[in-house]
């Protein structure tokens, strides 16, 4: 896992504020520091929730999938060029939205979806010489669907 220290001078080096060998300066790790954090309260309003939690000092760990890492420096670099009145080079653009659209693929799982029993499976897809009544989806027998797709089975005698 990244520190909040490193993932702050890859951004800041990213926009020519901080050269490689320099420690990092209070106010601009400060700086950097809520920028970082309302921009992943932002990521989490948006649907991209990676597991971020807010971070204060130089060596907390930042708790993102690895995948997740580079999207977050490129992001964090493009947020913070207006405080430093950098401008914002077409590479550092391109970066920064293709690995957020990484960092959403991560994020949003999508679930297989089950038909309902109300559901008609459709003309014609009955199968070949079958005249059976099945022209519905098979029903779930005692169990209730959740939200999520998952089903939770009932108790006996409920």
């Amino acid at each position: 896992m990244e520190t909040a220290q490193s993932i702050i001078n890859d951004a800041l080096q990213a926009i020519l504020v901080q050269a490689s060998e320099q420690p990092i300066q209070a106010v601009d790790f400060q700086t950097a520091r809520k920028y970082l954090n309302r921009m992943m309260a932002t990521f989490d309003a948006e649907g991209i929730s990676l597991g971020y939690t807010v971070i204060n000092l130089p060596t907390d760990l930042v708790t993102i999938p690895d995948g997740a890492i580079e999207g977050v420096i490129f992001n964090l670099a493009v947020r913070l060029l207006p405080t430093y009145d950098m401008p914002l080079t077409n590479e550092l653009n391109i970066n920064a939205r293709e690995s957020k659209a990484a960092m959403r693929n991560l994020a949003v799982v999508i679930l297989p979806t089950s038909f309902p029993c109300t559901l008609p499976i459709g003309s014609g897809n009955e199968g070949y010489n079958n005249f059976g009544s099945d022209h519905f989806y098979p029903c779930a027998e005692d169990e209730l669907l959740t939200e999520s797709g998952g089903s939770i089975l009932l108790e006996t005698n409920t």
